[in-house]
């Protein structure tokens, strides 16, 4: 009986460990991990179902492999959110130069509450609006690989999370 109750104990202890964790995360991390874990487990679902369907258990090995590397890409997400390994510059769009229309990156400028203007190199696909706030997500260990700012930001290493609108 008594190694029931530890066991019992020792994971309501890991739960609220974990729930813990979870409500210190913003909510664009939030939202990331959860949309990355329903879309593996969908895949994970309906490559199964097709690959027992079609008798290949090439297909269903394949289906298995990939919808880990999903999970645990929402775990490296979870633990880069718990670990605090990012950066947030926020603040307002004060100007946004699309210099070349081949290149596929814009300048954004961001000025924060304390007056301080951080300049951004941002892809094109990423949707800002003048005059808006936002709050804009980097890795804290990125690094320049060559020193060419446009070349860095061409290959993508996974320096840029994402970028959320702030609501006042």
């Amino acid at each position: 009986m008594k190694k029931k109750k530890k066991w019992k104990t020792w994971l309501s202890e890991q739960y609220l460990k974990y729930r813990e964790h979870y409500t210190g995360i913003p909510g664009f991390f939030k939202k990331r991990i959860v949309n990355t874990l329903l879309l593996s487990f969908l895949l994970l679902y309906g490559g199964c179902a097709l690959g027992l369907a079609q008798k290949s258990a090439g297909f269903v090995g394949w289906t298995v492999f990939l919808a880990v590397c999903g999970i645990g890409y929402a775990g490296y997400i979870y633990y880069l959110a718990v670990t605090k390994s990012y950066e947030v510059v926020e603040g307002t769009v004060t100007e946004i130069h699309a210099e070349l229309l081949f290149d596929g990156f814009k300048r954004v400028l961001v000025q924060g509450d304390d007056g301080i203007t951080t300049e951004l190199l941002l892809n094109k696909e990423t949707v800002v609006m003048y005059g808006k706030a936002y709050r804009f997500y980097f890795n804290q260990n990125a690094h320049a690989f060559s020193g060419i700012r446009r070349l860095d930001a061409a290959f993508d290493f996974g320096n840029f999370f994402g970028v959320e609108e702030v609501k006042e």
